[in-house]
């Protein structure tokens, strides 16, 4: 129980105080809509052979998250691994990363659709403000996260149910190897937890 109270959790984001980051674009043939690999659900018809491309004048520094103009979340090899040590569910789609002019700047990069989702938020650690909508009920729009920590399942990378499944939030241990292994292009901001038993 006391391992419990003192559990840390983070949001994680893109390190955006970087410089010189590759970023990644999509070309006009990638037609799989913005939501498919946010909302927390398995996604059967990927290609493998998909192609994106980035600009050397953009950036040509190559992260462990790399920036995309969709927000997902595109992982090197190296992160790829850590997420398969932790505990989650998570999906890892393959795609070929390129520079537009020179074929050779090229890696394989994997699309981590994070399928577990759990139950875990807690209003009363977060800022929100509430919308109701007709044949859906009442919709939480949420600036500032708080979570039950036992609710999480032992998760170390997840998503919150409740239609917050955009962001992700991940644990101190996925913290702590991802420090350990010196992955780059995360930022994590820790976020509230509420340790009761309710």
């Amino acid at each position: 129980q006391n391992y419990m109270n003192n559990m840390k959790f983070y949001k994680l984001t893109m390190d955006m105080d970087r410089e010189n980051d590759i970023v990644c674009h999509f070309d006009k043939k990638f037609n799989i809509p913005q939501n498919t690999l946010i909302t927390g659900k398995y996604y059967d018809k990927w290609d493998d052979k998909l192609t994106i491309y980035y600009s050397m004048e953009e950036g040509n520094i190559w992260t462990d998250y790399l920036a995309n103009d969709k927000g997902w979340f595109l992982v090197s090899d190296k992160l790829k691994r850590v997420l398969e040590f932790v505990n989650s569910d998570i999906q890892f789609l393959k795609v070929t990363v390129e520079e537009y002019k020179n074929t050779n700047l090229v890696k394989e990069y994997y699309f981590a659709n994070v399928l577990r989702v759990v139950d875990a938020l807690c209003l009363k650690k977060s800022k929100y403000f509430e919308t109701e909508i007709p044949g859906i009920g009442t919709v939480y729009t949420v600036s500032k996260y708080g979570i039950y920590s036992n609710k999480v399942e032992n998760s170390d990378v997840f998503k919150l149910a409740n239609r917050q499944q955009v962001p992700l939030f991940v644990s101190e241990k996925f913290k702590k190897l991802i420090e350990e292994k010196q992955i780059t292009g995360i930022k994590l901001t820790e976020i509230d937890v509420d340790a009761s038993e309710s």
